[in-house]
C-alpha cells in the first residue's frame, strides 16, 4: 500500500515519463539516433541513460531485478532501435518502477542500500532517480524547442493562472 511519499513520486515518474514520450515524437524517427553536438547524446542516447538508471536505481536497488548495467555504452550505442520500440522500453521501465514504488514499505524505504559507490536509503534513492529523470527531461525538452521549433506544450487546454 503506497504511503503519501511513494505515491507522490509513482505520480510524478508517470507524468515525467509522458512528458519525455511527448518530446520524442516532437523529435521523430529519423532525428532519433543523431548526435547534434560532441557533448549532447541523442535522443535515443537519452532515453537509453534515463532507463538504465532508473533500472539500476529502482528495479534493481529496490526491486531485487537482476540487472546488469552498461551505463557508459548509454551514451555511445546506437542500436537503431526505433521510435515506437524505444518509447515502449521507456513506458515499460515506467511502469515496472511505479509497481516496485508502490510495493515499499517505510522499513525498505529507511534501509540503507549502495548504488555507484553511494549511500542511500530507499527515500534517497527514490528522490535521486525521481530527480535523474526529471532533470534530463528538462533538458530533452529544452532541446526539442530549440533545435526543432517544437511546440511542447505540456499543460494544453490547463488554465495556469489559477490560484
Amino acid at each position: 500500500m503506497p504511503n503519501l511519499f511513494t505515491a507522490a513520486i509513482s505520480q510524478h515518474l508517470e507524468i515525467i515519463a509522458k512528458r519525455l514520450v511527448t518530446c520524442l515524437h516532437a523529435v521523430g524517427a529519423t532525428e532519433l539516433w543523431n548526435d547534434f553536438a560532441p557533448n549532447l547524446s541523442s535522443p535515443g542516447n537519452l532515453v537509453l541513460h534515463v532507463t538504465g538508471n532508473l533500472n539500476q536505481y529502482v528495479l534493481k536497488t529496490l526491486g531485487n531485478k537482476k540487472i546488469y548495467r552498461e551505463r557508459d555504452k548509454e551514451f555511445c550505442d546506437k542500436p537503431g532501435t526505433n521510435l515506437e520500440t524505444l518509447t515502449e522500453m521507456l513506458e515499460t521501465t515506467i511502469s515496472e518502477c511505479i509497481s516496485v514504488v508502490n510495493s515499499l514499505d517505510n522499513e525498505r524505504l529507511s534501509q540503507t542500500y549502495r548504488v555507484q559507490g553511494l549511500q542511500y536509503s530507499g527515500y534517497g534513492i527514490l528522490i535521486h532517480a525521481t530527480e535523474h529523470l526529471s532533470h534530463h527531461t528538462g533538458q530533452f525538452i529544452w532541446f526539442c524547442k530549440y533545435l526543432f521549433n517544437a511546440d511542447i506544450d505540456l499543460f494544453k487546454g490547463r488554465d495556469l493562472n489559477v490560484q
